[in-house]
């Protein structure tokens, strides 16, 4: 089972595995260290994030993890001396801690700890050592005065998974037979008295935190609002199942189990377990191609991030076509108008439809390559929302991409303080930092993070590389990415307030600032989002800016495609060279539209897709009331 949960992870998680690192930390920097252990539960913090920075590396790091969950499962087993018989009841803890991490989804953009994903794991196998040293001590006053010492020494290191091994140890003490009742008594009593007394009597050594949450220091953070509360679930549950074992390992000492029921409780706990992982292992093809394309964008591999989006609309082909026919079959047994209404309604989650992140990464791909005005209305469009308990917004999950390579990078340093102050540090947000002071020429800025990023393993050789290119403006303009974001920074490089609304923003910031030395490249967006927004006299204008800055041998197809359709519609006289495709796609689009009535745009959708899903006229009709986040 191990050797397939990392098959698992290194196959079909691995882009996961990326965003995780990349939202995480670990620096060997002498003030880092200090500044994580001014809270309990901070040396854990460190090793989870030591560990976290391994997974740059998918393989590695997934290794590293599955290695861990087999000790926690070694280790149940044999601290709790757990019979043969019972062995199996061990894989449920490790269950809930892998869903633990493998059901974020994009709960990972909110986690407040960026070492969430290994300690879970680690504070699960910090949990034994009271009870481990316990067990070898012989005498009643030592075990005493060691989980007293314990508490004490442990809290600040390993936070509330101190707490919670010394909670464990007093569940197994109080059922074991050989021992007499009093000592039982007075060790757990004084187990649960150090529990409860030892932070309180530590709270004033520390200043960063409330005495209510004294207990739950260390655990995996998560923001308060009440929907993230079962993010919080599988970690607490398989804390609680480690507890239920040390309360049952009496009971299952004394009674171990033969044939049928030994078989019966066996198999239990591997479906138990394997039902676990599989119903709640998070698995939204949407949200794995964005971290996909998220990951190709980082690496300004333009034509793998537009070589995703198409890959992830084939492998909905045969699903959307089945999704059809059997919405076809309801229909025709429908009754009424308002019966094929809700058919239609209830058939449409059935479709693919890629989030608004997906496309906005395969647009800012296709104006990179300068295949945006050709091929953008010829891929699949729509704003599925996510597959989330709530959405979380783009500004969050991609804002800072967003806005470093459409030339905002104020915007983006903005948004890199706004992290740094809600999660702390972080990779993406150092390397941020650095391209955004290497190209606005602040080179003492500039070397703060890089020395930053120097005292990483993974990226200090990028950061080098950054300092050749901080005090050079030439060297600058002329490497990758630099020269692919300077020419949209052909405006005045302001600030404002985006409101958590990336889409909106940029779009606003295109349609509103026309710069008086905009480059070619700034007048291609322009029109790009210009027929994004299905403004009729913004297009006109954008094309007059586009056909002014940029030496256009030949006018991209769908440009042409939406001129033709915008003069039909408003006669006003506007019109441009048409190549004969297009003037012939134009016809049959309205043959086709006055033999095949429209009942409703949605119902519609998919057969005009079949015929005109690569034209500018599909898209004006059918993509409507496109919505953001």
């Amino acid at each position: 089972m191990a050797a397939i949960l990392w098959c698992v992870l290194v196959s079909k998680e691995q882009f996961f595995l990326h965003k995780v690192e990349d939202l995480s930390v670990f620096l060997f920097d002498r003030m880092f260290l200090a500044e994580r252990l001014t809270i309990p539960g901070g040396f854990l913090g460190l090793a989870g994030s030591f560990l976290t920075q391994f997974l740059y590396l998918p393989w590695l790091g997934a290794l590293l993890w599955v290695v861990l969950l087999l000790a926690a499962y070694q280790a149940s087993i044999r601290v709790f001396s757990i019979p043969e018989s019972y062995r199996a009841l061990a894989l449920i803890p490790v269950a809930l801690l892998i869903i633990g991490n493998m059901s974020l989804g994009y709960g990972v953009f909110i986690m407040r700890t960026q070492d969430h994903f290994f300690v879970p794991v680690l504070g699960y196998l910090v949990s034994f050592i009271p009870l481990s040293a316990t067990k070898r001590l012989k005498t009643l006053w030592s075990k005493l005065v060691f989980l007293v010492l314990w508490n004490v020494t442990g809290f600040p290191l390993f936070g509330a998974f101190a707490l919670i091994g010394t909670i464990v140890s007093a569940c197994y003490i109080s059922v074991q037979s050989d021992l007499p009742s009093k000592e039982r008594l007075a060790l757990s009593v004084t187990a649960l008295l150090s529990v409860a007394v030892v932070p309180m009597a530590l709270y004033s050594a520390y200043t960063s935190y409330r005495l209510a949450d004294s207990w739950i220091m260390g655990l995996p953070s998560i923001s308060e609002d009440g929907w993230t509360h079962a993010m919080r679930a599988p970690f607490q549950l398989a804390l609680l199942s480690q507890i239920l074992l040390a309360s049952a390992s009496g009971i299952m000492s004394a009674k171990p189990l033969k044939g049928l029921i030994k078989d019966f409780v066996t198999y239990t706990s591997y479906i138990a377990s394997i039902a676990i992982i599989c119903v709640f292992w998070y698995k939204d093809d949407n949200f794995h191609t964005e971290l996909e394309m998220s990951y190709a964008v980082d690496q300004f591999d333009w034509n793998r991030t537009i070589n995703i989006y198409q890959k992830a609309v084939d492998r909905h082909i045969k699903s959307d076509r089945k999704a059809y026919d059997a919405r076809c079959r309801k229909i025709v047994q429908a009754h009424s108008t308002q019966e094929i209404s809700d058919i239609v309604d209830r058939y449409s989650s059935r479709f693919f439809e890629p989030t608004r992140t997906m496309v906005m990464y395969r647009d800012l791909a296709l104006l990179k390559t300068d295949r945006a005005l050709n091929e953008a209305f010829t891929m699949k469009d729509g704003s599925r929302m996510q597959n989330s308990r709530t959405q979380i917004p783009m500004a969050w999950q991609s804002g800072k991409q967003f806005y470093l390579q459409y030339g905002l990078v104020n915007m983006c340093y903005r948004w890199c303080l706004e992290d740094v102050i809600e999660h702390n540090w972080s990779y993406s947000t150092l390397r941020y930092m650095v391209m955004h002071s290497v190209i606005m020429q602040e080179p003492e800025l500039a070397e703060k993070y890089i020395r930053k990023l120097e005292s990483t393993i993974f990226y200090r050789k990028w950061a080098r590389q950054q300092r050749a290119l901080k005090s050079d403006r030439e060297a600058m303009a002329a490497s990758q990415p630099y020269k692919s974001i300077l020419p949209y920074m052909c405006f005045d490089n302001h600030m404002s307030n985006d409101m958590i609304k990336t889409e909106a923003y940029l779009i606003n910031h295109f349609m509103d600032v026309e710069p008086e030395s905009a480059t070619p490249e700034y007048d291609r967006a322009a029109l790009l989002i210009a027929m994004r927004i299905q403004d009729i006299s913004r297009f006109w204008e954008r094309v007059r800016y586009y056909l002014n800055s940029n030496q256009v041998q030949s006018i991209p197809r769908s440009v042409q495609e939406a001129a033709l359709l915008y003069s039909s519609l408003t006669k006003d006289g506007r019109q441009l060279p048409y190549d004969d495709e297009v003037t012939k796609s134009y016809d049959e689009f309205n043959r086709y539209v006055q033999s095949h009535a429209i009942c409703s745009m949605k119902e519609s959708a998919y057969p005009y897709s079949l015929r005109f899903g690569k034209t500018f006229y599909y898209y004006y009709y059918f993509m409507r009331d496109l919505k953001t986040y």
